[in-house]
């Protein structure tokens, strides 16, 4: 006969087991929430995979995250009123939705597109449709949104940031080799975090987003580099996306650069834009040939630091040998350099997967 007090100790042993089984599924989902989460952040404030030299651009602050917390909240108004069957009144709050989007597709955007509010616009009406998309699929439209208020919010802030740190490594992602290289660590880290969660059977509908907007990222990142290698090796560097560290792009025929020639930095006027490159007169310190002209400091002053010689040989600059622009070309001298016969160009360097790293040799100092 059995005892009732074996099977109350069974029963309680059970029940003891069950626990400890959810108190370490429950530390490993917010183990594997914490590492994504943080891949996730850096993707979306990143300033982008530097060269060698150093050059990468602006990271997006330490206040994008907080804005990304706080837009987040404001994204599933439109679906709030849904799940609770609102009268046409209660809609009025979602009116902030797409003022929300924009503020965040904004303020996350590398400088040189907040200008362009119409592809600012586009990319914030994408974020919305995306994330009410989300919230219908995973949210369950028959428990009252006050009750599943907390998922709604993760929910929106996974979709939210994931989205936004795809436009960001696109955006600031110029070297293409080594934008293939974070996008293979971003999937290998998607990866790893899809076999944790099967491993410790974590199916919740968080950390399968935070895999997912992970393994998004990492996706974009690659297209964007491989359809820039191809574009690289086959035209060489581009004149759009600006390289990193430049304010002021592209350059203008008339304006005066220091660029690197033939592994040298020196300044150059630039002549002729090309698609894979820029045709420049390199500015010599000392007197050359015949064909060179003086350029006197006294005209020169506000560009130049000394006398200085300018070679009428057009010499061929790929875009990522641009540094700073110093200044514009006198217009005495423009008209003058009109008049004069110009020689070459020559041939430009051969895009390489070395070029496509960043990983040209630094310049002569």
């Amino acid at each position: 006969m059995v005892n009732p007090a074996d099977l109350l100790c069974d029963r309680q042993r059970i029940d003891a087991r069950n626990i400890d089984g959810q108190l370490i599924a429950r530390s490993h989902m917010l183990l594997l929430s914490a590492v994504l989460g943080s891949v996730l952040l850096v993707a979306l404030v990143t300033p982008g995979p530097a060269n060698r030299a150093g050059r990468r651009y602006p990271w997006a602050g330490f206040g994008a995250p907080f804005a990304v917390l706080a837009g987040s909240l404001v994204m599933p108004l439109p679906i709030v009123p849904l799940l609770a069957g609102a009268q046409p009144w209660q809609w009025a709050p979602a009116v902030a939705t797409p003022f929300a989007a924009y503020a965040m597709a904004r303020r996350v955007s590398p400088p040189w597109w907040k200008r362009w509010h119409g592809w600012l616009v586009g990319r914030a009406a994408l974020l919305s449709f995306l994330v009410a998309g989300v919230e219908l699929t995973v949210v369950s439209r028959t428990v009252p949104a006050t009750e599943q208020a907390a998922r709604i919010w993760i929910v929106s802030l996974i979709v939210t940031a994931g989205y936004l740190a795809c436009w960001r490594v696109a955006d600031t992602g110029y070297w293409p080799l080594l934008l293939i290289r974070d996008a293979a660590f971003l999937l290998v880290v998607a990866g790893a975090g899809a076999w944790w969660q099967r491993q410790y059977d974590l199916r919740g509908p968080a950390t399968t987003l935070l895999v997912g907007a992970v393994a998004a990222v990492g996706v974009s990142a690659l297209l964007a580099g491989l359809w820039r290698l191809i574009r690289w090796l086959r035209h060489g560097p581009p004149s759009w996306p600006r390289p990193p560290g430049l304010a002021t792009w592209p350059p203008q025929p008339g304006q005066v650069w220091n660029a690197t020639v033939d592994r040298e930095d020196r300044p150059v006027v630039v002549w002729e834009l090309k698609r894979h490159c820029a045709y420049v007169l390199p500015v010599d310190p000392v007197d050359g040939p015949r064909e060179h002209m003086r350029l006197p400091l006294a005209e020169w002053h506000r560009v130049l630091t000394a006398d200085a010689w300018l070679s009428l040989q057009i010499t061929a600059v790929p875009y990522t040998g641009f540094r700073s622009v110093r200044g514009r070309c006198p217009d005495r001298f423009w008209e003058r350099m009109g008049r004069r016969t110009l020689s070459g160009p020559d041939a430009p360097e051969a895009p390489t997967l070395r070029s496509a790293a960043g990983l040209l040799s630094r310049p002569r100092r």
